[in-house]
């Protein structure tokens, strides 16, 4: 499951060190989306005279907006996709990888055209499951004219989000220095502090894991086809709270989740 997704689904990942016991930090953890700090770089993206044009996408790119499949070339997790207007304040965005759909997301537009709502449906993780989560946008660019309501620039917002159990929780262990994660779609490594590259099973783009150590947490490297994608920092607060910042390399955003011990 790729663990920066677009459509502000939850991340959730897990912290083991060795200034910690191994009994506070063994376990499972949530994500809080309520207090999620989201990035405030703008999803930038325009329907128009039939093209759907997502110039802040990284990188970007254009496929005409009539509901067929177009290949769309330097995806890591998806190598095609479409975009059926529903009406005129709903869209709906589907992708593929080898020819399969991998997620369909509908995208509308409130009556006053200032909020947009996500509504996402994926089985594309290592259980196979199909899980639903839905998150909002608040519009802080306006549509061209003779664009599609959806059209615009649109940051992310905590209120509204309801995000599938499956993407915000995680457990994870750590024995002589190794740090075991499974994240709730299946997904899982086990890797070194300061360690080489680590497959992370269940990975739908076959990624690798590396782990350093950073004061009392960790950083760890997320690399697809040998190229770094993304860093996930991880910091204990205390026994029971720990902050998570991510970082994603392509599109140079970057969010802060706090995880709550179950």
């Amino acid at each position: 499951m790729h663990r920066l997704n677009v459509a502000l689904t939850g991340l959730l990942f897990t912290l083991a060190t060795p200034a910690l016991a191994r009994s506070s930090i063994d376990g499972t953890w949530k994500a809080d989306t309520t207090t999620a700090k989201l990035s405030t770089k703008p999803d930038i993206f325009v329907i128009k005279d039939g093209m759907y044009d997502c110039s802040s996408c990284a990188p970007p790119y254009k496929i005409a907006a009539d509901g067929k499949v177009h290949p769309v070339a330097g995806r890591d997790y998806w190598d095609a996709g479409s975009v059926a207007l529903i009406d005129p304040a709903t869209l709906q965005w589907t992708r593929y990888r080898k020819g399969v759909s991998i997620s369909s997301t509908k995208v509308a537009v409130s009556p006053d055209g200032n909020t947009l709502t996500f509504t996402s449906v994926s089985a594309d993780n290592a259980l196979g499951k199909s899980i639903a989560s839905s998150s909002l946008a608040k519009r802080v660019g306006p549509a061209p004219a003779g664009a599609h309501a959806t059209s615009g620039s649109w940051v992310g917002i905590n209120e509204g989000a309801q995000i599938a159990e499956e993407n915000l929780v995680a457990t994870i262990s750590m024995v002589d220095d190794v740090v075991t994660m499974t994240l709730g779609t299946g997904e899982h490594y086990a890797a070194k502090l300061d360690g080489p590259q680590t497959p992370f099973v269940g990975d739908k783009a076959g990624a690798m894991v590396a782990l350093k150590r950073a004061g009392t947490g960790f950083v760890e490297t997320d690399y697809v086809n040998g190229t770094a994608i993304g860093t996930y920092t991880y910091i204990p607060q205390d026994e029971t709270t720990m902050t998570m910042k991510a970082f994603n390399m392509k599109a140079g955003t970057t969010e802060e989740y706090t995880l709550k011990k179950q």
